[in-house]
């Protein structure tokens, strides 16, 4: 099976026109139907022959029987299998598949011989899909019966999920030609030795004129396959099949009137495709064809309907299929806008999804980009030997200039800051300025880095005295070569915080230098 054809299955009795039976002997009366000359149509009930004309009607199940020597039955099928239903009493067959023997056999309780009522299938499975040709050849001495019950063929549809759709010979699709030459019966309407008894919706078109220009054509798409139904008779004839410009000859003789029978049948259809099917009554190899029976001997022909057989679209098809079926009759032809919904919603949570997870990204890189400790690397005003932090008091006025500097020069950043309001930052306590940095040290390192200033003296506002509980001890630096920040001038206090600065700024970034503070001129 090509990859882009599901298998799909047609049954087909013995009495459709599709089995080429050789030596042909159905329609010709003056032999009585006698098998030892060739094949002859009967039924599992038939138990006495009847005189030939268009009104017998069978009963049971229909067969094929020969007694004949090398009598056969072809088969022309486009597809990967086929399955033949037979019972061989006291003779022997040959089975061969495109000229060469097949032996494989099966039982008659397999499906596709289950309800024919042979006893023997023979098949070949598994063929390269394409044209094959299937042929039984009976094998007959001392007069042997041969039943043939007809069978099953494999083809192919693009697509899956097959579903049969029947029109009716009535349907307005049907262009029928000449005009007023075809006539149209059914069980209501028509009295006659033919009305419709047995047909699709007991409806037939027929016609008894016999050429190339007595046509019968429907046009259809969104199918992979098609079978066309008409009626067996006495005064059928030969008939010709044109689909997509392909022609194919039968023979629609019966000595039996039997109705909804396979006169055609086609897959791989192409579904996108515009398809038009025509039945001829006329084949080109026998133009001089006539019937047994009537008041002209021109062969009769009767269309009752066809099969098409809708599929669901498949993703890709090999030979240029296509991978949509046109809307049936009937059938609404707006597209469904699930699709694209359920398309939309999708895209747009994979978008938020993809939203978040950036955001999370840059919010978590952040985050382990911080200083892991929560401590800050500060001036700590505090001594090494205090065991509890004891902050300067935050007055709600500012501290006047440590006495042991007013005897020197003030610098213009304090000059004019008559009121708390208007001082600068410059005029606070030395330990309120800190130095921040990108890196944390652990608190040993903290400990050994900073540089700590604590004045030594009390303090005296302009306005309000500070009582000397609320400041901290003294602190005095160890080395003797420091001098006294109580009594240091604005320039070595400069001094001394560049230095202390400078010092644990180089121990948190080794590689960078302190810039040097200048005293305010």
């Amino acid at each position: 099976m090509a990859s882009s054809f599901a298998a799909y299955n047609i049954s087909l009795n013995s009495s459709s026109p599709t089995f080429i039976y050789e030596p042909f002997q159905n329609g010709w009366y003056a032999l009585d139907g006698d098998p030892d000359g060739g094949w002859r149509t009967s039924f599992s009930d038939i138990g006495t022959w009847p005189k030939p004309g268009v009104n017998n009607v069978g009963t049971g199940v229909p067969l094929r029987e020969t007694f004949h020597d090398g009598a056969n039955v072809t088969m022309h099928f486009e597809g990967t299998a086929v399955y033949l239903c037979l019972t061989s009493i006291g003779s022997s067959f040959t089975f061969v598949v495109d000229d060469s023997p097949v032996s494989t056999t099966g039982p008659a309780t397999d499906p596709a011989c289950a309800h024919s009522g042979g006893q023997i299938m023979a098949y070949a499975d598994g063929l390269t899909y394409g044209n094959h040709t299937a042929t039984v050849r009976v094998n007959a001495q001392d007069n042997p019966d041969f039943l043939f019950y007809g069978g099953l063929v494999t083809v192919g549809v693009n697509g899956t999920n097959p579903v049969e759709q029947r029109i009716d010979d009535s349907d307005p699709g049907w262009s029928y030609e000449p005009e007023g030459v075809w006539i149209f019966s059914n069980s209501l309407s028509n009295t006659s030795s033919n009305y419709a008894v047995g047909d699709y919706n007991t409806t037939r078109h027929w016609m008894c004129s016999y050429g190339p220009s007595y046509t019968a054509s429907y046009t259809f798409d969104g199918s992979s396959a098609v079978q066309l139904l008409g009626m067996l008779n006495l005064n059928m004839g030969p008939y010709t099949i044109q689909l997509d410009s392909r022609s194919y000859s039968y023979n629609g003789s019966d000595l039996w009137r039997e109705s909804q029978q396979v006169l055609f049948f086609q897959g791989a259809l192409d579904p996108t495709t515009e398809h038009t099917i025509t039945l001829i009554n006329y084949d080109q190899a026998a133009p001089n064809a006539q019937q047994p029976v009537g008041p002209d001997f021109y062969p009769c022909v009767a269309v009752d309907g066809l099969i098409l057989t809708k599929t669901t679209p498949t993703l890709s098809s090999a030979g240029g299929a296509g991978n949509s079926t046109s809307p049936s009759p009937g059938s609404s032809g707006r597209s469904s806008s699930t699709g694209p919904i359920v398309g939309g919603v999708v895209g747009g949570v994979a978008a938020l999804c993809i939203a978040a997870f950036i955001l999370w990204l840059i919010f978590w890189r952040r985050r382990h980009t911080r200083p892991t400790s929560p401590e800050r690397t500060e001036i700590d005003p505090m001594l090494d030997s205090l065991t509890e932090v004891t902050p300067y008091p935050m007055l709600q006025t500012v501290y006047s200039p440590i006495q042991g500097v007013r005897g020197q020069s003030t610098p213009e950043a304090y000059e004019g800051a008559s009121t708390p309001m208007a001082q600068t930052a410059s005029t606070r306590s030395l330990p309120l300025v800190t130095a921040r940095t990108g890196r944390r040290d652990g608190k040993a390192d903290r400990d050994r880095h900073t540089a700590h200033l604590q004045p030594t003296g009390r303090a005296t506002a302009e306005t309000n005295s500070v009582p000397s509980s609320t400041l901290p001890p003294p602190s005095r630096d160890p080395s003797s070569d420091r001098p006294d920040i109580t009594t240091a001038s604005t320039q070595e206090l400069v001094g001394i915080l560049n230095q202390r600065l400078r010092n644990e700024y180089r121990a948190e970034n080794e590689d960078l230098e302190l810039p040097t503070y200048e005293p305010v001129a």
